[in-house]
């Protein structure tokens, strides 16, 4: 035995046991277990997990308090998983499903990741405050805040999904609502102002907001259409192209006399009749009827109202009439004179075509004749006559003629002749005391010529005047036949 313990490699061995045994003992924790040291477990606190009120019926409840709305939560679990976790993903919830209304301390229930466990809550239950609720129906009013541009006009406002809304509150509270309103901001407008969300608010009697009231819907598309300044004026219809040959219209009655027309109000003082903005083509017209007409808004007008119009339009068989007119001379220049030569008397006979009404409603202003002598040099001259024509009637001719003789002035009173039917400026026949041999000239009159029907185009154009003839610009000219737009 002794011979074994001395030998040296025993000696060894028996030293690093030693040496072992020592360094265990020197780091052996006799409060820890074994378990603790190679646990991969751990704990975590979240000091603030909301609570979530669940299944409550909200048709006949609602909840007004919950006392405490957050619970403190230790909870355990892999290190891993409470390193990656957030707070959020613990839920604790309150189960009220079972709760009428009052008061009532409700126990929690714990929704937790997978792998994790509750150690602790607090408090393990919450206190809910429950009352019973009603909905009524109230009408929606919109209200406007601001004015709108200089002039411009805000009308009445219109909610596109309706006026209804249904407002939800505490029984003991509905008798408290004063007004259930949206608002829509108009403040310097100049064109419609749509708000696709605007919020309905619930007040109560003394005007302060009822947030906690629920409200459906919680918002609407509202529109308060802002316009120009306007006015009503008559309207003037305008006309185009001709009906068929042979036919001629007769009356033109439109379902409206007056517009309201839209723009500035410098341009809308300025006006009187609302002209332009209607054209009717008479080639498109084969037989009497209503003829629907655009009314579009011309030059610097904004809008006209309404945009469409009907017109009835009476069309019959054309018949003519021959009438004579004194020739009115105009414009002649300074030092000349003018007398008539063919016909010398300065009277024009011609034929007019249109309905049998329009033509036994001439009046003798109704159709004027004169020439323009603007351009007049010395000498003899044929010049075309100037035929002013009421609406709806035409020529059933070629245009008239005249032929002057047109003399220096001053050469003539140094002759110390007059010619015969000398004419001065303005067209008014000389007077029987002068030199010349004028006359007054007969009047004006109307010849009937029969009532066959014409062969020409039987409508007038879109002027006062009809086709191939053209105003008197000096000479105050009379109104024409009424025809009722």
């Amino acid at each position: 035995m002794d011979k074994w313990l001395s030998h040296p490699t025993i000696l060894k061995i028996l030293s690093v046991a030693i040496a072992l045994l020592l360094w265990a003992m020197v780091h052996f924790d006799p409060e820890s277990t074994p378990a603790t040291v190679t646990s991969s477990m751990d704990t975590k606190v979240i000091e603030a997990a909301s609570v979530i009120p669940t299944d409550l019926d909200e048709t006949k409840y609602a909840l007004v308090n919950v006392e405490p709305t957050v619970v403190r939560l230790v909870v355990e679990g892999r290190k891993a998983s409470l390193l990656t976790l957030k707070d959020e993903d613990y839920v604790v919830h309150a189960d009220l499903s079972n709760v009428t209304a009052g008061e009532h301390v409700v126990p929690l229930t714990y929704d937790l990741p997978k792998g994790i466990s509750l150690v602790e809550s607090s408090p393990r239950s919450i206190t809910v405050d429950i009352v019973e609720i009603e909905t009524k129906t109230f009408d929606l009013g919109v209200v406007t805040e601001g004015t709108p541009a200089n002039g411009y006009i805000a009308g009445t406002p219109s909610v596109k999904s309706g006026t209804i809304v249904n407002i939800t509150l505490p029984k003991d509270e509905m008798a408290l609502v004063g007004a259930v309103r949206t608002t829509v901001d108009i403040e310097g407008a100049e064109k419609s102002v749509v708000n696709k969300k605007a919020p309905v608010i619930v007040y109560d009697t003394e005007g302060e907001a009822m947030e906690h009231a629920i409200v459906r819907p919680s918002a609407v598309e509202v529109e308060v259409p802002v316009t120009p300044p306007l006015k009503t004026m008559p309207l003037q219809l305008g006309f185009t192209g001709s009906l068929p040959d042979g036919l001629s219209v007769g009356s033109v009655k439109a379902d409206i006399d007056k517009v309201a027309v839209y723009g500035d109000q410098k341009l809308l003082d300025s006006m009187e009749t609302y002209t332009g903005g209607v054209t009717i083509d008479l080639s498109k017209i084969k037989e009497s009827g209503t003829v629907k007409a655009k009314v579009t808004a011309v030059g610097d007008v904004k809008m006209v109202e309404p945009s469409e119009i009907n017109v009835e339009v009476t069309v019959v068989a054309s018949q003519t009439l021959t009438l004579d007119r004194t020739v009115r001379l105009n414009d002649l220049p300074e030092g000349l004179t003018a007398s008539f030569k063919d016909p010398d008397d300065g009277h024009v006979s011609i034929t007019v075509r249109g309905a049998p009404n329009m033509l036994a409603a001439l009046q003798n202003d109704d159709v004027k004749l004169s020439a323009d002598l603007s351009d007049a040099r010395v000498g003899t001259a044929t010049v075309p006559l100037l035929v002013k024509l009421p609406r709806f009637i035409d020529l059933a001719e070629e245009k008239p003629t005249i032929t002057l003789s047109i003399t220096d002035k001053n050469a003539t009173s140094d002759s110390n002749s007059g010619g015969a039917g000398d004419v001065p400026v303005g067209g008014q026949p000389a007077d029987s005391n002068s030199s010349g041999n004028a006359t007054d000239p007969p009047p004006d009159k109307n010849t009937n010529a029969g009532t066959g029907t014409g062969n020409g185009t039987g409508s007038g154009t879109g002027t006062d005047s009809g086709s191939n003839t053209t105003p008197d610009p000096d000479e105050d000219t009379a109104e024409e036949p009424s025809i009722t737009p």
